[in-house]
């Protein structure tokens, strides 16, 4: 990525303005049990202050009652609803707040959680109109990033209540990031001179390196992205930057183990015969001999009822060349887009190809 590249992608993730948060109705007085980056930026307010706590705390003098009991209705309905708030910062500051909120269920029709998204208005927003579209445009991306959200809830639920290891911790923060800059880009799309049916993918695919890279604080592996500008629709985008996310984890995980620096290479392109072909590859280690990753990963149920049974550190990444919950998600987003994945050793490291066709 040339410096240029870095410094706008860098300056795009820190103006990122999607908050999301989980609260668990399960625990009394329906507490957080995850913020991700943009929460703490625009309140203020730390992960550690608002983990445990209802998030009553960012009620203030400016709260309007009658909004607050729009909630605690949509809440005890257990059912979607969207309102606009003025909550309040660490500091007192008010500011007004578009709020998503949307019920988690699983398959037995339960509520496991309560997923909120979150976006400050401000007074260049566009007005009264625009709030509005903004938040049907959440509602409506809301509906097509649920199966996602199902998954990776259920990973950080799990999570909450056990001992886990760093990097899984991390793995976790990093799938809710990536489903945070699918709102921006969304936005964008929308607010902008787009249709909102489409995203632009390479754009897309740009951020979520950058943001991976981040997360993952490993300076001297170096991550270089050439991404054609390609619209998809958003609910291929959703999958290939989700995708594009537990990829490079994988090689930032496993590639470069012994190593004290390294290269990925990020490449989204049409193909001449129509389709479009998603490339990571590594100049690391390479994969362990008689390795299968990913194709033998196993379900994402299954990678629960093991999780729940297991005693000790939770540990969600794999090891040796055996896949881990990341595995399970790259198969799984593989067969959502009726894509072709191939994994090849190269004279040095690993290569990844994803191939589709767009709808």
């Amino acid at each position: 990525m040339d410096r240029e590249r870095q410094q706008t992608l860098g300056s795009s993730v820190s103006k990122a303005s999607i908050s999301i948060v989980l609260t668990d109705p399960t625990a009394e007085d329906n507490p957080i049990f995850f913020v991700n980056d943009a929460f703490q930026r625009v309140t203020l307010y730390s992960r550690e202050f608002a983990l445990g706590r209802n998030c009553r705390f960012l009620q203030g003098e400016q709260t309007e009652p009658e909004v607050l009991d729009e909630i605690r209705a949509g809440i005890a309905a257990r059912k979607e609803f969207q309102v606009t708030i003025t909550n309040h910062k660490a500091d007192g500051t008010p500011f007004r707040n578009q709020l998503l909120i949307s019920p988690v269920t699983e398959k037995d029709g339960t509520v496991s959680a309560f997923f909120g998204v979150q976006r400050e208005l401000h007074g260049d927003n566009g007005g009264p109109e625009q709030d509005i579209q903004a938040l049907d445009l959440l509602r409506e991306l809301q509906h097509r990033v649920k199966n996602h959200l199902s998954m990776v809830v259920s990973m950080i639920r799990m999570q909450a209540s056990r001992k886990v290891t760093p990097a899984s911790v991390q793995a976790v923060g990093r799938r809710v990031e990536a489903l945070a800059l699918l709102y921006e880009e969304m936005f964008d799309a929308t607010m902008g001179s787009g249709s909102g049916e489409t995203i632009r993918t390479g754009a897309y695919l740009s951020r979520i390196a950058s943001v991976v890279s981040r997360i993952a604080g490993q300076s001297a592996i170096r991550i270089n992205v050439e991404c054609e500008e390609i619209d998809l629709p958003v609910d291929q985008a959703a999958r290939l930057g989700l995708l594009l996310s537990e990829l490079l984890t994988n090689a930032l995980e496993h590639a470069f183990k012994g190593r004290d620096k390294g290269l990925i290479d990020v490449r989204f392109k049409r193909l001449s015969e129509g389709g479009v072909r998603l490339t990571v590859e590594d100049d690391g280690i390479g994969l362990p001999e008689g390795s299968n990753w990913p194709y033998e990963a196993e379900t994402v149920e299954v990678q629960q009822e093991r999780a729940e049974r297991s005693d000790g550190t939770l540990d969600t990444t794999g090891h040796d060349g055996h896949s881990g919950v990341g595995g399970t998600i790259i198969t799984g987003l593989t067969q959502m887009l009726s894509a072709r994945l191939d994994v090849n050793r190269a004279l040095q490291g690993t290569i990844v190809t994803v191939d589709f066709q767009p709808s």
